[in-house]
């Protein structure tokens, strides 16, 4: 008779690892849950549980694929995802791509034997086909990252209109040689960014071809210090991290050259860790409302479930800068 200890020897783990893949599937990887799902299925325990009234039913799940787990924002956005799911009785199964499609398509894969509800997804540049490609077209809502080709709903952050708060402020303090730091134009972020400051004849952009979180800052450190090899006259008077870890990295190249901000050179960051607000001169940066946008995305998500939404909506959402010690008026 099909039951968890079944299941359990089946596969070869064990029956509490079972019974979380079943009843809690955010405590197990995408890759358990699929063979439990698969063996459960096999051995009739799933039709054993649905006749079964007393047991209580299995919750449904949606899936939320984000880019980076090792940088807060991507944590942000599970976090506030999963708290909108918890509030209706949903669980939620986590994916992370590192920005890779390959990976993107092995995760949106695995998770169609989930029986997923909905996703919410921060795409790679290879989301489109990947999503295409699955056998179930379940709602989907896209946070941080727009793709017009899917029709879908999306919720982002107008990173042109946040690119040009940091260079208005920056122009107002007479910088005229100013620098952005960026990754790889592939990624959406990066793209929008960098393409809002080459609109300034004062700003010239240096990409990084990375998007993992470890090669940006060693990419930011490796750029800002060839920066600053310049003659002092050549060196820009401000540079511009395109998210967190390349201002990470160009605050570390600055700090071993004994490079002094602002009093040598002024830096904003987009993107407002918490580390911003504490560093030895606090940092100017760009606070991107992650989690109203993780928030609005999840509820735009179980909308589109419910049945109660018919165009598909495309949110932006203003960011803000809060000017700090890190920038200061250039003097001569």
């Amino acid at each position: 008779m099909a039951s968890i200890t079944t299941i359990a020897d089946e596969l070869g783990i064990s029956p509490s690892t079972v019974s979380r893949a079943l009843q809690r599937p955010q405590m197990v990887s995408a890759k358990t849950r699929h063979a439990v799902l698969q063996t459960a299925k096999k051995q009739g325990y799933l039709n054993k549980l649905n006749e079964d009234k007393g047991h209580p039913a299995l919750e449904p799940l949606i899936g939320v694929l984000v880019a980076d787990l090792s940088n807060s924002f991507s944590g942000l956005i599970v976090k506030s995802a999963q708290d909108q799911a918890y509030l209706r009785n949903y669980s939620v199964v986590v994916g992370c791509t590192y920005e890779q499609p390959a990976l993107e398509k092995q995760i949106l894969k695995q998770w169609e034997a989930l029986d997923l509800k909905g996703i919410v997804a921060m795409p790679s540049h290879g989301f489109c086909e990947a999503y295409e490609n699955l056998n179930s077209k379940i709602p989907l809502v896209l946070v941080d990252r727009s793709m017009p080709q899917l029709n879908c709903d999306s919720v982002i952050v107008d990173d042109s209109e946040g690119m040009g708060q940091i260079i208005e402020h920056l122009l107002s303090l007479s910088h005229e040689n100013i620098v952005l730091l960026s990754g790889n134009r592939s990624v959406y972020t990066f793209k929008e960014r960098s393409q809002a400051a080459l609109a300034y004849p004062n700003v010239k952009v240096i990409d990084i071809n990375a998007v993992k979180y470890e090669e940006l800052y060693m990419g930011a450190f490796e750029q800002t210090s060839i920066l600053m090899l310049r003659p002092k006259s050549l060196r820009p008077t401000a540079l511009i991290g395109a998210n967190n870890a390349i201002t990470a990295g160009i605050l570390y190249a600055l700090n071993l050259k004994g490079i002094k901000v602002p009093d040598d050179v002024s830096v904003v960051s987009y993107g407002d860790s918490e580390w911003c607000r504490f560093y030895p001169a606090p940092v100017t940066s760009i606070r991107q409302p992650i989690e109203e946008m993780a928030t609005t995305a999840a509820n735009l998500l179980f909308e589109r479930i419910d049945g109660s939404l018919d165009e598909f909506k495309q949110i932006k959402q203003s960011p803000m800068l809060l000017a700090r010690a890190s920038t200061a008026l250039l003097t001569n």
